[in-house]
């Protein structure tokens, strides 16, 4: 055939636009990686809104010093470093919402801004950036200030706003420390605007004493010489006096109610279990979040609180180590003592937003089942033997450390390829 009427033949190969051609590889992910990062913040600050409604307008200004903190390092280190992983500014935003999470609302304004900068510059930048830290970089900010201010950031008694000063008080105006059980119908001390109490986790920290045990039982007075009396039955005179018998833990805390809602001292984003919960299922919708993680998480706590000892006291206050606990006095008693476990500290928190960080916990879905594994039972382990308020806090970054090490072993199996468990069964 001649040159030019080959040439004058359409070509049955559609034409490629240069322009289209990309780099390998060639398979899109459905979601962008700052959608995550942009959905995920969308969804912690469900529990900034409901930190706001209890601890008014500070708790609002801790978290925009948080988040522009974060920001504005971490783009200061970009302009000098020209790191590539520092580029966007979806992360660092994340970063500093999730340590104003983990902040009292009344800290001064330096407490947050320390705290972004070690978040920042320790927690991230010093290890490459984005996907390449090994610890939850709010974590690392967060433990920064509780070492360097344990009295601010961790005081004997924390604020709460009282029910019609919420959003608009100002939690700094307390009255005089005392004890808050039921916080819908007690008023604010005159010409104050929050109560100043003790959080319901440093309450059940007192069952770990066992020199001085706080109380006599779970729910009930272990009083021997009463368990033989009927309902009706008038007490003999030489019973101990009943005014000198320690209460009982759970006559002590707040109502299970009011910890669903968050009414009780905390930090910004801890208390408010209905909105984390409700927000860390979203992150389960998205896939963001195996379910599985933050359920081992809660489960292996769970069972820790069941099984651990508590020391109380008999009615001569010689104390007694009780194993099991939730067995002790009746399952009904014990179920109620393991909600009040995991309600009243930052367990739902950390389950759900702070050990699921992507790049800081393990890849596969066994690997992230032993991860909340791990983390449940270290963080029930310090509050429980070394009376550690923060204890799932102090777990997640304890496991952190280990992640390299858990996808290590707990690898995906190659196609083609047996378990390695079943390949030793055959040799």
């Amino acid at each position: 055939m001649p040159a030019s009427e080959a040439d004058n033949m359409p070509s049955t190969s559609p034409m490629i636009d240069p322009s289209a051609v990309s780099s390998a590889p060639f398979y899109r992910a459905p979601e962008a990686v700052r959608t995550i990062f942009v959905v995920t913040f969308i969804a912690a600050c469900g529990p900034l809104f409901a930190g706001i409604v209890l601890f008014g307008w500070r708790a609002l200004v801790v978290a925009v010093i948080s988040i522009v903190s974060c920001a504005l390092i971490e783009r200061g280190y970009y302009a000098v470093t020209r790191t590539p992983a520092l580029l966007g500014r979806s992360h660092a935003y994340l970063t500093g919402l999730l340590l104003a999470l983990t902040l009292p609302a009344f800290v001064p304004w330096y407490v947050p801004l320390i705290a972004a900068a070690f978040a920042i510059i320790v927690g991230k930048v010093i290890f490459g950036g984005v996907g390449h830290f090994l610890w939850q970089p709010a974590l690392v900010g967060w433990l920064a200030v509780a070492v360097v201010f344990p009295s601010v950031t961790n005081p004997r008694h924390w604020s709460l706003l009282a029910r019609e000063q919420l959003v608009t008080g100002d939690i700094t105006i307390t009255g005089p420390p005392g004890e808050l059980r039921n916080w819908a119908e007690t008023p604010a001390p005159a010409g104050t605007h929050a109560f100043s109490t003790r959080p319901p986790k440093a309450i059940l920290l007192d069952l770990a004493n066992s020199d001085q045990p706080a109380f006599s039982a779970l729910a009930l007075r272990d009083i021997p010489e009463l368990d033989d009396l009927g309902k009706n039955t008038k007490p003999p005179p030489n019973l101990p006096d009943m005014k000198r018998i320690k209460p009982s833990v759970i006559m002590e805390m707040p109502r299970i109610n009011e910890l669903l809602y968050g009414a009780r001292a905390g930090a910004i984003g801890e208390t408010c279990i209905i909105v984390i919960v409700v927000a860390g299922l979203y992150l389960i919708y998205r896939h963001y979040v195996k379910w599985q993680l933050p359920v081992a998480f809660i489960l292996s706590a769970a069972v820790v609180v069941a099984i651990a000892p508590v020391y109380l006291a008999r009615s001569g206050g010689e104390a007694y180590r009780v194993w099991l606990p939730v067995a002790s006095e009746g399952f009904d008693v014990g179920f109620v003592y393991v909600c009040y476990q995991l309600l009243s500290g930052e367990l739902m928190l950390a389950a759900f937003f702070l050990a699921t960080e992507m790049t800081c916990r393990p890849s596969t879905t066994g690997g992230q089942i032993l991860f909340g594994i791990g983390c449940g039972i270290i963080a029930m382990c310090l509050r429980m033997f070394l009376k550690v308020q923060f204890s799932c806090f102090m777990a997640i970054l304890a496991m952190n450390t280990f992640t390299p090490t858990i996808d290590a072993l707990w690898r995906p199996r190659a196609p083609g390829r047996k378990h390695l468990l079943r390949r030793l069964l055959q040799r």
